[in-house]
């Protein structure tokens, strides 16, 4: 077995299980075995599902079973830093998702009730004070961002890159969208499953991805409580729908420019985070390159002046160009060995039976408990 199938089928193996103990735990939670811990129910359920099936599997499992260190599968999923400037750029691409993912969402939404899908109604607080806020932000948008994240952006895009990155970026989102369990969320989540996916491939790091997903859960849990405050940024996203009910024409004109400004707004801010992360990297790597380069001329140049004066004929250190820049990349802590032996894998990198087996069965899981919440809900 290749070093691809080996790495895409144990990293298919460790999501799998991911799914089976989400499954399991959201069988357990249906049956009431949660019930006796009150309040406390979502929080547990969430701890067990965000850090123990997401978080831990995704990373110690996979370390296992790919007998590394926990520190080399951190870097292989894209844990390497980004700029204090990419951060600020990546926080505003979040703003951006968060405002375009309220349009995909109602458009969806709407799709499903046509079809006559029931949506269950949220239970109502009688208060919302400002230390439920920020636990909901930890539990809604700091531990999914970051779990979920790994588990996706981590283990299934960086797993399956053996595959090709459009079939990586492919199977992590729809199975992103897919372990929500849920027809509701299936299809904006999806969609921003592909791309955080093509984010993390362009700038070659999964923080990006994770303050994407922050930004964009961090908000709504904000809008919730906004809109039970009565406060200004409530108003703002009511906005729309406030034109278009006193005029439908010029709410949908302004829906179309706001539409327009926010993908315009979003590509050049993508260009820069590109700019920011894999430019600036790319830089750093050619100034490492050319110093060795320059070393290396230096040498040959003090070798062929004493073959001259000793008469003899001198031999010139000969440079491995690709395995250069793959060892600067390591030194730089920009790729792993894993990573260098993917890239010089020139195997086929058609998965295993077993690994297909696996995909086949992770996909008719998720599919058939998200199509049985769509029945359910138009029953």
């Amino acid at each position: 077995m290749s070093v691809k199938q080996k790495t895409s089928q144990n990293s298919i193996l460790t999501y799998f299980l991911i799914i089976v103990g989400f499954v399991g735990i959201r069988a357990m939670s249906a049956l009431g075995l949660f019930t006796f811990m009150g309040e406390y129910a979502s929080y547990v359920f969430t701890i067990l599902v965000q850090i123990g099936l997401l978080f831990c599997l995704s990373v110690f499992m996979f370390s296992g079973v790919q007998k590394q260190k926990v520190k080399t599968t951190f870097k292989f999923y894209g844990y390497k830093k980004i700029s204090p400037k990419a951060v600020i750029i990546t926080v505003a691409l979040g703003v951006i998702v968060f405002f375009l993912n309220i349009f995909v969402a109602g458009f969806f939404d709407a799709i499903l009730e046509f079809l006559g899908y029931n949506f269950q109604p949220n239970n109502k607080l009688e208060s919302y004070p400002i230390y439920l806020l920020l636990i909901n932000i930890v539990f809604t948008a700091v531990l999914p961002a970051v779990c979920e994240e790994t588990a996706h952006r981590g283990l299934l895009l960086k797993g399956q890159s053996g595959l090709g990155q459009k079939q990586a970026i492919i199977i992590s989102a729809l199975l992103f969208g897919l372990l929500h369990l849920n027809i509701e969320q299936f299809f904006y989540a999806t969609i921003i499953g592909f791309f955080l996916g093509y984010i993390t491939i362009i700038c070659d790091s999964i923080y990006p991805a994770i303050i994407i997903h922050f930004m964009n859960n961090a908000l709504s849990v904000y809008s919730g409580f906004a809109s039970f405050h009565k406060l200004t940024f409530a108003k703002i996203l009511s906005l729309p729908y406030v034109f278009l009910q006193n005029n439908f024409f010029l709410g949908v004109l302004f829906l179309i420019l706001f539409l327009t400004l926010l993908v315009m707004t979003g590509y050049y801010l993508m260009r820069k985070l590109f700019v920011e992360t894999t430019v600036k990297n790319m830089t750093n790597i050619q100034m490492e390159l050319y110093k060795e380069l320059a070393k290396n001329d230096y040498i040959n140049d003090i070798k062929q002046s004493k073959a001259e004066l000793e008469g003899k004929t001198s031999v010139e250190n000969k440079i491995n160009l690709q395995e250069l820049y793959i060892d600067k990349n390591i030194k730089l802590g920009l790729m792993t060995e894993l990573d260098r032996q993917l890239l010089s894998n020139k195997t086929h990198n058609k998965p295993s039976k077993i690994a297909i087996a696996l995909l086949v069965a992770s996909f008719v899981l998720t599919v058939g408990i998200t199509i049985f919440t769509f029945v359910w809900g138009v029953i």
